[in-house]
């Protein structure tokens, strides 16, 4: 799990996760109904209750976003697209695919389901405050039941624009790879089109900073620049991916590996390998049999006063199909397991034997120079 996340519940098998990013809406949400909507809405009401009635309509937006990424996690894994985990952040969610959609027609299913769901949430709040107007129910609930239905009306809107990494800019992805028969070019081309969204949002932002609206002109500033970077970060994995595909574990990891003994205390395991190769983790041995790895964080979890007590195996993490990959893996699946673990490196390992280790480093660097060559 990523350490700016805490995991909150898992649902259909599928971890959701809440980046820490993700209070700054919630409290923003709550903060703007609280003291602007609701009071316009329902001024006959006390301000305790705009409050509560502004958390209540925050953790059901909340549970609308977690629709709407759940509904691409379950396309996807009706299309054998594995689903590692679902994260809510500041500008929304996401949800994790473990590889790229094998065809246009996946990706155009997948992307779809986001928005439709948006789309068939709105409609849903939307009949229920006009059939509870109808029976004269108090107000309040339907001025949240009303807030949610334009929010995700909003969310199934601002998700079709054709911009890459946006619902609408992974549905003319899929348009594009269908006519050009090449991803790579589908997403260059879609990327352009997220970016240049991103730039009008930007432009939009600036436009209000200057015309004094400074909380309207910061937030479309900011989701601007982070659905750019996104529409390069995209763009980017797609062009390593292709740069990478058949390229084999063996051909990249690295063969020489620092390893330490199992029964080596932590008090000498930082000063002998730690502050001396710089590395942050090491693979444990005992007998040249590979036991775990051992990493600067599970030695920054003990206290200092125990490091002369304490051995290398017994906070290591041990050896299991999690950290290690077969020497005949393709790094691109050996990349998506180390994004699936939060790792940077990962043994590879025969019979319990180390024969190396491979690192994002590694592949980056053959990615850089492959990219070289091929400029």
């Amino acid at each position: 799990m990523n350490h700016r996340s805490f995991k909150l519940v898992t649902l259909f098998n599928i971890p959701v996760e809440i980046n820490y990013s993700w209070f700054i809406i919630l409290g923003l949400v709550i903060f703007s109904l609280a003291r602007g909507y609701f009071p316009a809405t329902d001024p006959e009401l006390p301000e305790a209750a705009h409050w509560l009635m502004a958390a209540l309509a925050a953790i059901l937006l909340f549970a609308s976003l977690l629709a709407h990424e759940f509904s691409h996690s379950l396309v996807a894994m009706r299309n054998n697209l594995p689903i590692h985990g679902i994260t809510l952040f500041v500008f929304g969610g996401v949800a994790h695919l473990s590889k790229e959609p094998a065809s246009p027609a996946v990706e155009f299913k997948m992307a779809a389901a986001g928005p439709a769901m948006s789309f068939f949430l709105a409609a849903i709040f939307f009949g229920l405050t006009q059939t509870l107007y109808g029976f004269g129910l108090p107000g309040y609930i339907l001025s949240i039941f009303n807030y949610l239905f334009i929010l995700n009306l909003a969310v199934g809107v601002f998700n079709l624009i054709p911009g890459f990494p946006l619902d609408g800019g992974r549905l003319l992805r899929a348009a594009l790879w269908h006519f050009f028969r090449d991803i790579k070019r589908a997403t260059r081309l879609a990327s352009l089109f997220g970016k240049t969204f991103a730039f009008i949002l930007i432009a939009y932002g600036l436009l209000n900073l200057f015309a004094g609206s400074l909380i309207t002109g910061l937030w479309f500033i900011f989701i601007g620049l982070f659905l750019q970077e996104a529409a390069d970060t995209s763009y980017q994995q797609i062009v390593m991916k292709k740069a990478l595909t058949g390229v084999r574990v063996e051909s990249v990891m690295t063969r020489s590996v620092v390893t330490v003994p199992s029964e080596i205390t932590i008090d000498k395991l930082v000063d002998e390998y730690f502050f001396r190769f710089r590395y942050t983790s090491f693979p444990v041995v005992k007998d040249d049999a590979l036991l775990g790895l051992i990493t600067l964080h599970a030695v920054k979890e003990i206290e200092k006063e125990r490091w002369p007590r304490v051995a290398a195996a017994e906070i290591m993490v041990p050896l299991s199909e999690k950290i290690v990959v077969s020497k005949d893996l393709d790094v691109i699946d050996a990349l998506a397991k180390m994004a699936s673990i939060g790792s940077g490196r990962l043994l590879v390992a025969e019979d319990h034997k180390l024969i190396g280790i491979l690192t994002q480093r590694d592949v980056i660097r053959l990615f850089e120079l492959k990219a070289r060559i091929e400029e």
